[in-house]
């Protein structure tokens, strides 16, 4: 069975918002489909793992920002490369409005809104998925929508290829988005420019003067299963059925051998 057949279909990107108990939050998702117009109803699949599912489940009520082809990868990492239960997302974030339902709508890179209240949930085990009727919507750009496919050949970043180092030197790559720093050793304060994780992230990968490392295994041989939604990195000879991706929330049929 061939799962990369489950690649070729369509998915839009959103980042879907909530607010509980005097915060807000958000995360990015391709779950959002719409399933009746008459009356019009929408399904949003989260994982538990977010903070996002949790306030929706306290109050019922969710936006889900569509974002489009204007989108650059700062959108991305805002919300997809860190988790609300460590930092507030929406501290120091500008591009946004309150919509009537209380939630954040993200106004720059989206081409729309559509708000909703959770008519039904559906438990799935290490998802939950929102049955929600749309309350509000709105169009606020001409701008195509971006697919998961758009994403993947032109917002996210391509990592450097292994090997374009200087004679003597070592390449370091960041397991979460893929960056790659040049040096003997990667500093203890580094940080990637690209995903703001740091040193703890960084593996060896490569150098001008050792045996390239073969592509879907670590130096020591193991095998890498990267997340196709946002690039974080597994590192295992198997990947378990139930694995959770921590940083996206997306499950082990979105991995592949890197």
């Amino acid at each position: 069975m061939d799962k990369k057949a489950m690649y070729k279909i369509s998915y839009g990107l959103f980042v879907v918002t909530a607010n509980s108990r005097g915060r807000d939050n958000g995360c990015i998702t391709n779950t959002l489909a719409q399933v009746t117009s008459t009356p019009n109803k929408v399904s949003l699949t989260v994982a538990k793992t977010n903070l996002t599912h949790d306030m929706i489940m306290d109050t019922g009520r969710f936006t889900a920002s569509v974002i489009s082809t204007d989108a650059d990868f700062a959108l991305f990492k805002h919300f997809g490369f860190q988790s609300g239960h460590n930092v507030d997302k929406f501290a120091d974030f500008t591009d946004c409005k309150r919509g009537e339902n209380g939630c954040m709508i993200v106004t720059k890179g989206t081409n729309a809104f559509i708000s909703c209240s959770v008519w039904h949930s559906i438990d799935l085990g290490t998802h939950t998925m929102f049955i929600g009727d749309v309350t509000d919507m709105e169009v606020l750009s001409d701008a195509p929508s971006a697919t998961y496919e758009y994403y993947q050949s032109d917002i996210k970043p391509k990592p450097e290829a292994v090997g374009t180092a200087p004679d003597g030197q070592t390449i370091w790559r960041c397991a979460i988005c893929g960056y790659e720093y040049v040096g003997e050793e990667v500093p203890d304060d580094f940080v990637c420019p690209i995903c703001k994780h740091g040193k703890a992230d960084f593996e060896k990968v490569g150098g001008a003067k050792e045996e390239a490392v073969p592509v879907g295994k670590t130096e020591d041989g193991r095998t890498v299963w990267r997340c196709t939604v946002c690039g974080y990195e597994y590192t295992g000879d198997e990947l378990p059925a139930d694995y959770t991706c921590p940083i996206c929330g997306v499950g082990a049929d979105m991995f592949e051998k890197n």
